[in-house]
């Protein structure tokens, strides 16, 4: 996997030819083209990402977001707190975040909003979280960020906003799959995105997607983690690990017929799944085989290649 152009020149092209895309179509899908971009550009597969973008505007049929109401200040929480998880709202938040971050340094954006918006992850399946991190790997990725970077920030920052939704409660069983924080909540999220992984590839849930998020989403955390003071750490992990388990309580588990099921399977390298993944095309594959394959190079465990493999499996069969 290689490319002829500069990560920054990538990720900049990809979000000019995304101007004007809304952030859902059909009944409650979410536009992953500026994270499957990036996560592109990130892999070093630069000569495919304007060709993706370009296929994934005729497949979508994406909504265009609401009009909005009256501008928000941010300055009043009265006013912001009554906006947060209202759609209809949304391009009033990213203005409001377009206005900030053209006023002030873009972390210290995030980490004033990261405590208010946090307990609101779980909106669209943690999706406005997502799109945050990525936004946030292209900024701390580039020398120079340009403004479309910025922007996509606001855009992150204001769908996860939008779509604030309280993490559930989730089971006494669910948790316990899950490991607790310990002291170094780097090796901790490594314990958390294995088990997901592991549970995912032993599972083989049916639908196939939204179990997905139950590593996509810790493994998302990493990527705010340098920016966080030490102290955000903590109630960060506790909270995906609460929306991890919220999400196997709320989706069935389907699984048999899959590779990882096979007496003797041994699941490809990453390498291989990632590239098997990126011909194939389909935005949840990308995202999971890197998010598996980042994960693996911290710590080597084959649960994140079976994870990766086996949502590839499911996506070529129609198990979605």
């Amino acid at each position: 996997m290689s490319g002829t152009v500069s990560y920054g020149d990538t990720v900049n092209d990809a979000l000019d030819r995304l101007r004007g895309v809304g952030f859902e179509f059909g009944p409650g899908f979410v536009n992953h083209a500026p994270m499957v971009a990036e996560t592109l550009a990130t892999i070093g597969c630069r000569d495919t990402v304007a060709t993706w973008v370009e296929r994934n505007k005729r497949l979508r049929a994406y909504l265009a977001p609401p009009e909005g109401g009256a501008p928000l200040s941010g300055d009043d929480p009265c006013e912001w707190r009554a906006a947060l998880g209202d759609f209809r709202r949304v391009l009033d938040w990213v203005a409001m975040f377009d206005a900030r971050l053209a006023r002030r340094p873009w972390p210290e954006v995030l980490l004033e909003w990261w405590p208010r918006l946090l307990p609101g992850m779980y909106g669209m399946l943690t999706h406005g979280f997502i799109r945050t991190a990525h936004a946030v790997r292209s900024l701390e990725a580039t020398e120079e960020p340009g403004p479309l970077q910025l922007r996509e920030l606001a855009q992150g920052l204001g769908y996860w906003a939008a779509r604030h939704t309280p993490v559930p409660a989730a089971s006494d069983r669910s948790l316990l799959l899950l490991p607790a924080a310990g002291e170094d909540i780097g090796l901790s999220l490594s314990a958390l995105t294995v088990t997901t992984a592991g549970l995912y590839a032993e599972r083989a849930p049916l639908p196939s997607v939204p179990l997905v998020h139950s590593v996509t989403a810790p493994a998302a955390l990493r990527l705010f983690l340098p920016l966080l003071p030490a102290d955000l750490h903590r109630p960060a992990y506790d909270t995906l690990r609460q929306a991890a388990a919220a999400m196997w309580d709320a989706f069935p588990n389907g699984g048999a017929g899959v590779p990882a099921s096979a007496p003797g399977y041994e699941p490809p390298s990453t390498e291989r799944i990632l590239v098997d993944a990126v011909d194939f095309g389909d935005e949840h594959t990308i995202k999971l085989a890197e998010a598996c394959k980042r994960e693996y190079a911290l710590l080597p465990d084959p649960r994140y290649r079976a994870a990766a493999d086996t949502l590839l499996y499911r996506m070529k069969t129609g198990g979605f």
